[in-house]
């Protein structure tokens, strides 16, 4: 703890106050003094040119020139140093004094001196046998290593120079390798991943160096000797040194150092076998020098490392797997614990060259890491550049500050100080800063010390030169001089002041990233200043604040000109109208556009550049198709043809309203009467409405007041009904949005206009049209985008302006203005309020850790500090977030609304983006977060096509940009943050929890779906309550709480859960049978299914390989079948036969042959049979492989089961090997075989027998075939089927966790789910977020059970700290920024009806002309009806239905579906005819659907020259398309036979209608964007060739079937079957 605490002391608090200088004791003395000189210098270099010469910007030149020249000097060695070592290319230094010494050592010394350090490895034990590459990260490889433990060899020669050219090529080698090392290490880290530090060098480099050395003899070394004596002398036996890395032939001996640093060698026996010894005991010390300054492994340099002492016990194989880590090189007697972030100057073996100039270089010893340790890394020469001319301008402006004579005394060294900061951050700067949103080095923070120093200092000297020459004249706002020399100089003096202050504001991480500022500060002026919504990332930050820009300076032409010319009375020129106009209509379209403008481009992409698109499309074909971006480009393309009509409409409008000179007549009460009307509207709709249907209403009442239907179901069955209130609560907001502030500011605008052209003030003409165009686009943009905050902006405005202070009104348009600008302050304030005072309540304080309860002492002396940073945080929107989660609070920098400035999205890992030998050995994301994680996937699909419309209704209560939610149900509890809010569309990103979290997650969620109901207490008593009242005790403790329950019975579409152990189901031997028999039943299945069955029994190989399975006799006797698992085992033989197979699935096979339209033959020994058996014995052997022939046991079944669930074939057996004559064998039969039959165990035990007769089983293979999807959970497919709302899934999940190995069975259903929305005090998510980050981040506290992640109820501190970005967080999903449009939500486009476009009216029109048409042809017929032509009201051929099919189907409105087969009833047979032409033909029929006629169609003169686009049915609506022609039938109208004779019938209406024929060729079929048609399937049709006396009784699948859902045609027998 100490030493932490000093670490943070130094590199946090130290380097923050002097801009990155710090003493590091783990750095080089050279390191620690340039770093020391260099500050100094940067110090008083301007302290002393300013004490000593005389003030001339001559002098401030020189310095300026100085400060380039050193800082171009730095960039471009350390650029250049970069450089060589990303070339590497290496110099050998023979003659050096290193190498003297190193030979000296070598030749003669036996008792070298050993350096006082050792290189620190992580080594890893297991207890199995070494893998194959055991040797391949530290062992010492090649004849040449070994060589150097032996003495030298006396003799000389050609043998000598042989070894010595080995040495050379090894040590090139090693130095080739360490260099690729290096060069893969440079990057912003200092430290290198242990996966680069222990790669090893390349084979072919290895073996080119052992062929160098198998050219001459030497003696085995000791180590050789050793393992010889080992293994037993024997015939084959051959102790041999290791040639290659993965040599583990008996006898190969590898070498490498342990974990207590002992040189051992490792020598493989038989069978895998092996045993250890330590080299360093059988070699003489002069070897045991030699191999310290010589030997090089593959990833580390070797050290002197002392043999350890004690005996040994050498015949014990202890296998050891090394694992290659980061090298560091610390002194002997430093703990272990310490020296994993200590780093020594490192030893010089290599010198590099560096070019000085072309043709000449010089040798450079030096290496990557203390070159990061020394100064930061620069990603190019424009970084280069940049930081030259920063530290260059930072001289500048602070030496001419300096002259201006702005400090004296003190102050002057003060201000070199920050000087000297500014400029030391461009070369080592703070990492990590206390505003740096990451961990590790941030370049970016680097830049914001010398940036934010310009701009002050550019800041002061305009400041300055303002007031000393006042070109403004002084203009009196509210009471406040503004531009006035005071004026002027108060700012100066303040941005003086604050300049001086940069210590302690970077200390205490104040100002954000440059970046960061640069997004907060064009989302702050857009939202404040035009009424824009908020940004996501800086690029939509600039085009959102452009187009505003954009808008103003469009419409500021139009109220210039219409407030220059004078007005005559009680008139209003048509300038100023049409600026109305143009006004409500720019604002009602900006209003309805999201900041983001990628969809928008991809949409303005796939209209003008066609190839890009299509570019994009033939890239991403690779992955799943994704129905997101198409849906979202559709709902765009949707607003904007709306706002293509609307606008014009609105502004035709607006111009009329405003032509009529109607608010210049009635400015006396036309204003208050408008105010009161929107307050009151406001005041019903925005607090009475949301409050009554609050779970606890004004926390007094124990129920709502206004129940949503589901409220008192337990669970829910359906989607959300829409109740009376609801459609009151949006209809009041659409009267306000779009009537009564409208009316109020246009109302604003032309008094206040006429004002200023009648009697001219003290503002310019220009600046009051510049004044009147902003504020009149930031009102109508925020009363259009966020109603809910608008009736209190304007009370406040009217009660402040109209009743207390009259004289400072400015007009009402501006004093409205600033009202919304002072109002959204305050709403800050006071949630920041709401969280201290909520989160230090003494009665429900939580102390997570010490530091807290030390600290919660201080917070009362705090508390006046508390309030004026709470006063400058809501100033400037930045969190106020607790110290270490303590009571003492402190203000954090400032940030946009979407908080976190990284675009972190969780990325789910499945077999599209892992390996393969990964997927097949390790099983990568077996874990419960990671396959849950797709569970919010699609609640956030959910979300993005319901959110923004029950925002609307009112569902979720009251809500704003910036606000939080927690949504809570059984399983999920998932985070909602609302970031962008605009007029139709909601940016939200939804951050999921982990299913199983936490004990404090769990308390909290306790906390927020237990009830209050039953608490009964009052103080210290319980008197209990009233009824549907809340007692004293509950109603007190729900308003000390950070949070509050919106909706108790919230209804969402998503999946739910049930899983099984696997374990349980397949326990006893008998239930494993039952599995094993499905499995053989599902393979002949999709044998029998298959399209390429002909192609298999034709094929040669495969009959050839299967024929001797006919002979008599043949039994296939594998060790893997068993007469406890396999139902057909053949006893008499001891294995499968095909007489076995044939007594138990031959029916089986005859029954699915049956059921193909080609017929096969179905014999015992016919080739249908052969192949099915033959792929039997196969897929049962592969299951018998997996695991491990070890059928008796539970464990090796179900990892063989999972391993063929998920695809893991492998054919071991050279009799199945005539499989891969067509790999569909295996992907098309045998995998999902498997699959199918683990569905159809788990119904088995819901109902036994249900599948023992063939039809049954095969109609439920069938069914489950089209309604279920049956995968692996890893695989690509899941994610798909999930997101496209399939609506069964099943998977086995093998879940592996610390204390757990089990197998599930998880079964989804689609359906709709039941949540709770607690909406969170945002400033509390803020604050704890911030503080999150700083504590992490900053003070760098990695302690898992840290204080402010502990459970607090009041402030659900955990559930939002766990919400947090990896690593601070643990979330198991985060979303992209999603958003959601209100025409997407299928009961709000109910309501309001589909968007209003050209080619909607269009439709509207000419089916209007049709009725027309229609009505008047039949009124004056005689015979005619008007009604029948009107085609019902609701009919397929004149209602205008711009909208989409009802969200719940009815057997009304999906009666003529037209894909589903049920046989006709009894009612269907000719009767006499009751119809007035007596000819015979068949009467209207009281059956409900009508059969389809058989026959020919009807002759039509209607055009063929295509298929016309299906429309889906309205209400009451029968429609068919097929080979008969395209019919529809309304609810009261009939349809005509083949001759044209109408048949009437009614669901509803027993009785039969005479009507007149429908001729067929007139219907118009037509097909709107919003209601896409619907894809028909192949349905079978009756034969053109039937008898014409219609369908007979009871013949199946002749007509479509009303029914809520799409059912398959194969499972309609497994239908009747079951009821």
């Amino acid at each position: 703890m100490g030493s932490q605490v000093l670490q943070i002391l130094r590199q946090g608090v130290w380097a923050s106050l002097t801009g990155g200088w710090f003493f590091d004791p783990h750095q080089s003395t050279f390191s620690n003094c340039f770093h020391l000189y260099v500050w100094i210098f940067l110090l008083t270099f301007p302290f002393l040119l300013y004490m000593v010469l005389p003030p001339s910007l001559v002098v401030a030149g020189v310095y300026c020139l100085v400060v380039a020249v050193i800082f171009t000097t730095i960039k471009t060695v350390n650029y250049r140093l970069h450089a060589m070592f990303d070339q590497g290319e290496i110099v050998e230094k023979r003659n050096s004094t290193l190498g003297e010494q190193e030979e000296e050592a070598a030749q003669g010394d036996s008792n070298p001196l050993r350096d006082p350090g050792v290189e620190m490895t992580v080594f890893r034990k297991v207890s199995s046998t070494p893998p194959v590459r055991c040797s391949s990260q530290h062992s010492v490889f090649g004849f040449n290593q070994v060589s150097e433990l032996l003495p030298r060899m006396e003799d000389s020669g050609p043998l000598r120079a042989a070894e010595e050219a080995g040495k050379r090529d090894h040590a090139s080698n090693v130095r080739r390798t360490q260099a690729i090392r290096r060069r893969h290490n440079a990057g912003s880290n200092p430290t290198p991943p242990a996966s680069v530090m222990g790669s090893p060098p390349s084979l072919h480099e290895a073996q080119r160096v052992r062929a160098s050395s198998h050219s001459r003899a030497l003696t085995l070394p000791s180590a050789l000797h050793f393992a010889s004596s080992l293994l037993l002398t024997r015939a084959g036996a051959n102790v041999h040194e290791a040639c290659t890395f993965d040599d583990t032939s008996e006898g190969a001996v590898h070498y490498f150092y342990d974990e207590s640093g002992v040189r051992r060698s490792y020598t493989f026996g038989l069978a895998g076998g092996g045993y250890e010894n330590p080299v360093g005991q059988q070699g003489d010390q002069a070897a045991n020098g030699t191999w310290d300054r010589h030997s090089h492994s593959s990833s580390f340099h070797s050290a002197d490392v002392p043999e350890a002492a004690g005996s040994l016990n050498l015949l014990q194989p202890r296998p050891v797997v090394l694992q290659g880590m980061q090298v560091r090189r610390v002194p002997l007697e430093i703990p272990e614990e310490q020296t994993l972030m200590e780093e020594a100057p490192p030893r010089a073996q290599h010198s590099y060259k560096y070019w000085l100039f072309p043709g000449h270089w010089t040798s450079v010893r030096y290496e990557r890491l203390a070159l990061l340790a020394l100064l930061d890394r620069t990603r190019g020469p424009l970084e280069n550049v940049l930081g030259v001319g920063l530290s260059s301008l930072v001289a500048f402006l602070g030496y001419l500050l300096l002259l201006k004579g702005f400090f004296t005394d003190i102050w002057v060294f003060q201000f070199c100080l920050v000087i000297a900061s500014c400029q030391y951050s461009l070369l080592k700067s703070v990492q990590p800063d206390a505003a740096s949103p990451m961990h590790g080095h941030n370049w970016v923070i680097a830049y914001s010390r010398p940036v934010y120093f310009c701009i002050c200092c550019l800041l002061i000297w305009l400041l300055d030169a303002l007031g000393s020459a006042q070109p403004f004249p002084p203009v009196s706002l509210y009471g406040l001089t503004l531009f006035s020399a005071s004026f002027f100089f108060c700012a100066r003096d303040v941005a003086t002041v604050f300049t001086l202050c940069f210590p302690f504001v970077f200390l205490l991480g104040l100002l954000p990233q440059v970046n960061t500022c640069l997004m907060y500060l064009l989302e702050q002026i857009d939202m404040h200043g035009f009424g824009g919504t908020a940004a996501t990332s800086p690029l939509t930050a600039v085009f959102s604040l452009s187009r505003s820009l954009l808008a103003a300076a469009l419409l500021y032409g139009f109220c210039l000109g219409a407030i220059k010319t004078p007005w005559p009375e009680q008139h209003v020129p048509v300038l100023f109208s049409v600026f109305c106009g143009l006004l409500v209509a720019l604002s009602y379209h900006l209003s309805r556009q999201s900041s983001d403008p990628t969809v928008l481009w991809s949409l303005i992409r796939s209209k003008l550049f066609p190839e890009l698109e299509e570019r994009s499309l033939e890239t991403a074909r690779a992955e799943p198709p994704d129905p997101l971006p198409d849906k979202m480009r559709q709902s765009v393309r949707e607003v904007l043809h709306s706002d293509l009509v609307m606008c014009v409409v609105i502004a035709v409008l607006t111009f009329a309203i405003s032509a009529s000179t109607v608010f210049i007549a009635l400015k006396s009460v036309l204003g208050f009467v408008l105010y009161a009307l929107a307050g009151a509207v406001g005041f019903f709709t925005h607090y009475l409405l949301p409050q009554l249907r609050k779970q606890l209403p004004w926390f007094c009442l124990s129920q709502p007041v206004l129940k949503p239907l589901e409220y008192s179901q337990y669970e829910v069955r359906g989607a959300a009904q829409v109740m009376w209130f609801e459609k009151l609560y949006a209809g009041l907001q659409c009267v306000e949005k779009y009537l009564l502030y409208p009316a109020v500011v246009l109302n604003a605008l032309t008094v206040d206009a006429h004002t200023v052209v009648s009697h001219p003030d003290k503002f310019c003409l220009y600046c009051r049209a510049l004044l009147m165009t902003v504020a009149g686009l930031k009102l109508l943009r925020s009363a259009f985008c966020c109603p809910p905050q608008q009736y209190l902006t304007l009370a406040f405005t009217v009660l402040l302006f109209h009743f207390d202070y009259p004289r400072l009104s400015q007009g009402f348009l501006l004093d409205y203005f600033l009202m919304s600008l002072l109002c959204s302050k305050l709403w800050d304030l006071l949630y920041k309020l709401r969280f201290v005072l909520t989160y230090i309540a003494p009665w429900q304080i939580t102390w997570g850790s010490a530091f807290h309860a030390f600290a919660q002492p201080f917070a009362v002396p705090h508390s006046a500090m508390l309030f004026v940073q709470a006063l400058l945080s809501a100033l400037f929107s930045t969190p106020l977030n607790p110290l270490l989660g303590s009571a003492v609070f402190i203000m954090s920098y400032a940030r946009p609304l979407k908080f976190w400035e990284r675009d972190y999205n969780t990325k789910r890992v499945d077999h599209s983006n892992t390996r393969l030998v990964t997927q097949l050995d390790r099983n990568p994301g077996a874990d419960d977060n990671n396959l849950n994680s797709i569970f919010y996937e699609h609640l956030t699909r959910s979300l993005q096509h319901t959110l923004c419309g029950d925002l609307v209704l009112g569902r979720w209560g009251n809500y704003g940009p910036g606000d939080c939610f927690v949504l809570a149900s059984d399983y999920l509890n998932a985070l909602v943050h609302l970031i962008e809010v605009g007029n139709g569309l909601v940016t939200f990103q939804l951050r999921g929890l982990e299913f199983r979290g936490t004990y404090c997650q769990q308390r909290e969620v306790e906390a927020i779906t237990e009830g209050v109901e039953e608490d009964e207490g009052c103080c210290c008593c319980e008197p209990g309550h009233l009824p549907r009242v809340l007692s004293f005790n509950a109603a007190f403790g729900q308003r000390w709480l950070a949070w509050e329950v919106t909706a108790s019975k919230y209804v969402l579409e998503g999946y739910s859960i049930s899983d099984n152990n696997a374990a349980s189901m397949l326990q006893v031997f008998d239930l494993r049978k039952i599995l094993i028999t499905y499995y053989v039943k599902s393979i002949i299945y999709y044998v029998s299914r298959s399209p390429k069955l002909e192609a298999w029994l034709s094929h040669e190989g495969i009959a050839a390989a299967l024929r001797p399975v006919r002979a008599p006799g043949y039994a296939d006797s594998d060790p893997t079948f068993s007469l406890s698992v396999d139902e057909d085992y053949d006893l008499r033989l001891s294995g499968l036969s095909l007489p076995s197979f044939c007594a138990v699935h031959l029916e089986w096979i005859q029954y699915c042959a049956s059921r193909r339209s080609q017929p096969v033959d179905q014999d015992w020994n016919s080739p249908l049979v052969t192949l099915c058996f033959g792929l039997c014995v196969l897929g049962r052997r592969a299951l018998g492989t997996a695991s491990h022939s070890m059928s008796a046991s539970l464990e090796p079944f179900l990892y063989g089961l999972h391993a063929l669930f998920k695809g893991d074939f492998r054919i071991t057996s050279p009799r199945d090997e005539w499989v891969f004559a067509d790999m569909d064998l295996l992907h098309r039969v045998v995998a999902p075989g498997v699959r199918m039959a683990l569905k159809l165990h788990q119904d088995h035990f819901t109902s036994p027998d249900e599948y023992e007769e063939p039809a049954a089983l095969y109609d439920a293979i069938a069914a489950n075939e089209e309604r279920l999807v049956i995968s692996h959970e890893g695989d690509p497919a899941w994610r798909s089927a999930i997101l496209s709302n399939t609506p069964s899934l099943l998977a086995l999940r093998h879940v592996l966790d610390d204390a757990s190995d089990e197998y599930k069975i998880i079964m989804l259903n689609r359906r709709h789910l039941s949540f709770r929305v607690i909406k969170v005090n945002r400033e509390c998510v803020r604050g704890l977020w911030a503080g999150q980050q700083q504590e992490l981040v900053f003070l760098r506290n990695r302690n898992p059970e840290r204080g402010s992640i502990q459970n607090a109820k009041q402030a659900l501190r955990n559930m939002i700290n766990s919400s947090c970005d990896q690593p601070l967080g643990y979330p198991i999903y985060v979303s992209p920024l999603t958003t959601s449009l209100a025409g997407s939500h299928p009961q709000l486009r109910a309501l309001w009806g589909g968007p209003v476009s050209l080619g909607a009216i269009a439709r509207w029109l000419l089916q209007s002309w049709e009725r027309l048409h229609k009505g008047c042809g039949a009124g004056c017929n005689s015979g005619g009806n008007v009604d029948d032509s009107d085609c019902g009201g609701g009919g397929g051929l004149t209602a205008l239905s711009n909208n989409p099919p009802l969200a719940h189907p009815t057997p009304e409105n999906t009666a003529g579906s037209g894909d589903q087969l049920l046989p006709p009833g009894a009612g269907w047979g000719p009767r006499p005819s009751l119809s007035s032409s007596g000819d015979g033909r068949p009467p209207p029929l009281l059956q409900w659907p009508p059969p389809r006629l058989p026959g020919q169609p009807p002759a039509s003169p209607a055009p063929t020259e295509g298929p016309r686009p299906s429309r889906p049915p309205g209400p009451g609506l029968l429609y068919s398309e097929g080979p008969s022609g395209k019919w529809s039938l309304g609810g009261r109208k009939g349809l005509g036979g083949p001759e044209g004779e109408p048949a009437s019938g009614s669901p509803k209406e027993g009785t039969p209608k005479s009507q007149a024929p429908l001729d067929l060729s007139f219907s118009l079929d037509i097909s709107t964007d919003a209601s896409p048609p619907r894809a028909a399937r192949d349905v079978p049709c009756l034969d053109s060739s039937a008898p014409e006396g219609g369908t007979p009784p009871g013949a199946p699948g002749a007509w479509p079937a009303a029914s809520e859902e799409r059912e398959s045609p194969a499972a309609q027998p497994l239908l009747d079957h079951q009821y």
